[in-house]
């Protein structure tokens, strides 16, 4: 990441409808001022959610049609997703399942947005979506692939309707028939239109002026995506503005104050990818503090299979580190701590609730800390603790290139692709849970308790932050002496490594656990 921005401060952010008014460009026909498009967003709550389908649906086919649709899950589920804090959730509706039976999705959509509405949660609506597998169809889907990514995704309404002009009346009569019927249903929050649009720019223009015409009460939106031009079009015709991100913060900052400056509010519709980068621990603060709308991607992991890694093979077994989603089917979380942060960002929970954890072993971004390391790849297990590095050289961490903006200094001038370093630590005697590293890395880095794998992150930051380590590196730690190896791996623009050891003290008094 070469690029780095601060954010707005949130006062000069919730004015930005006044710079708009003094600043008006031509509207499209029906769309809102952006003075208007401001007054709808500041009247909401801070909105964080998910995008949803229940677990026992493999699409949004699945989800919608009548003989699979699952109304217990969906309130099961639901009340989960309340239970975290979140007040909205954005939903995939299929033109499949319209075009086989119209007044069956109406009655499935109208029963969703009751369930959900009990639950206090407004609902995002997606009519159109160019990912993934080209031809819907309904009935029987099929199941998913063991190990692979949403593998049965498919697109609305598929590529022979999209690129059918003669085709496109039906889509316009699903269009105008799913938002009239909820016009004016305050539990819509709003239309994102069109979900990341890449091949057909006269279809997203299309699909805004049928939706207007259906005069609908909500904003309409689309994903700005696609080439340049495409995405200058969904800008000029949207009311407010969404956008997804799966990286790291700093890139999601700039992506975001990019869009503000059109002076229009800004959602987030997708995020949250823990392997490439985008994690709860540092985004979700960020969107609170900015009042950022923000959906991440999947509450409980079920046949959409977005808990695996994008490209997982065939048979790949569960990831020790989920991509997406939060909840197990029995409404266990992944990862405790991280649904705890959650609670405690959304409110649900006290600060109490989430313990802070405290420095066992120190990184270097007070003092220097000295490590032996190589810039060649070292022969034999060097991660090992019995490994002889007595030929390496030393250096004090952290290393890497300068870069002002984010106040990396280095102490060690690394400037090659690879970085392999070991370094001897003292544990501290006593009992201490939720064991992590603070690491500030750019980019893909390995760490090792002696010779066992602690954390694999991919990527970069820009910042320090909590990786929760393995099970199987916490048992490898022994009060006394121990050995952390680490590689890093740099492909492109700045570099930087530097890591701690963090965790609870399980002696001292705790908070709310739920």
């Amino acid at each position: 990441m070469r690029h780095y921005f601060t954010m707005l401060t949130v006062g000069i952010w919730l004015c930005g409808h006044m710079f708009a008014a003094e600043t008006p460009s031509a509207l499209a026909p029906g769309q809102w001022p952006a003075e208007k498009a401001w007054g709808w967003y500041i009247q909401q709550p801070w909105l964080v959610g998910c995008n949803f389908l229940p677990s026992t649906a493999v699409n949004d086919v699945e989800m919608w049609q009548k003989d699979t649709f699952d109304a217990p899950t969906i309130d099961r589920e639901l009340g989960w997703a309340q239970e975290l804090g979140f007040n909205t959730v954005r939903v995939f509706v299929n033109y499949a399942v319209w075009e086989a039976d119209a007044a069956a999705l109406r009655e499935t959509l109208g029963q969703f947005l009751a369930i959900a509405d009990k639950h206090g949660i407004s609902t995002l609506v997606i009519l159109l979506d160019d990912c993934f597998k080209p031809e819907p169809r309904v009935g029987k889907q099929d199941d998913p692939e063991p190990g692979v990514h949403n593998s049965q995704w498919v697109q609305s309404p598929g590529v022979k309707r999209r690129e059918d002009r003669a085709a496109w009346p039906k889509l316009e009569q699903y269009v105008k028939d799913v938002v009239g019927a909820f016009a004016q249903d305050k539990r819509v929050l709003a239309w994102e239109l069109y979900n990341e649009p890449s091949a057909s720019l006269p279809l997203v223009e299309a699909a805004f002026r049928w939706a207007r015409e259906a005069k609908p009460s909500q904003p309409v939106t689309t994903t700005v995506f696609g080439n340049a031009e495409m995405q200058k079009r969904i800008i000029d015709l949207s009311d407010v503005l969404c956008f997804h991100d799966y990286g790291p913060l700093p890139g999601l900052e700039v992506q975001a104050a990019r869009l503000l400056a059109t002076g229009r509010p800004v959602l987030c519709t997708e995020w949250m990818a823990r392997g490439a980068g985008s994690r709860f621990e540092m985004h979700l603060p960020f969107f609170k503090v900015n009042k950022v709308a923000c959906w991440n991607w999947g509450l409980v992991a079920g046949r959409t299979q977005t808990y695996f890694p994008w490209g997982s093979p065939k048979g790949a077994p569960e990831p020790k580190l989920w991509h997406h989603d939060i909840l197990r089917t029995n409404g266990t979380p992944f990862n405790a701590r991280e649904v705890r942060l959650i609670k405690v960002t959304t409110g649900r929970l006290p600060a109490s609730a989430l313990p802070q954890r405290k420095g066992l072993v120190p990184t270097a971004e007070k003092t220097p800390v000295r490590w032996r390391y190589s810039l060649e790849k070292p022969v034999g297990d060097w991660s090992k603790s019995n490994y002889d590095d007595s030929g390496w050289k030393q250096g004090a961490a952290p290393f890497g290139t300068e870069e002002p903006p984010i106040a990396r200094q280095p102490n060690t001038v690394w400037t090659s692709a690879d970085l392999w370093l070991r370094r001897e630590f003292e544990m501290p005697a006593g009992k201490f849970t939720d064991l992590a590293l603070l690491l500030h890395h750019d980019e893909d880095t390995e760490v090792y308790f002696d010779g066992v794998l602690a954390v694999k992150a991919s990527s970069y930051n820009a910042a320090y932050e909590s990786f929760d380590i393995t099970p199987e590196a916490q048992a490898a730690l022994k009060p006394g002496k121990n050995v952390m190896a680490a590689h890093c791996h740099q492909t492109v623009g700045g570099q930087y490594f530097d890591v701690g050891l963090e965790g609870v003290d399980a002696t001292a008094p705790s908070g709310p656990k739920n």
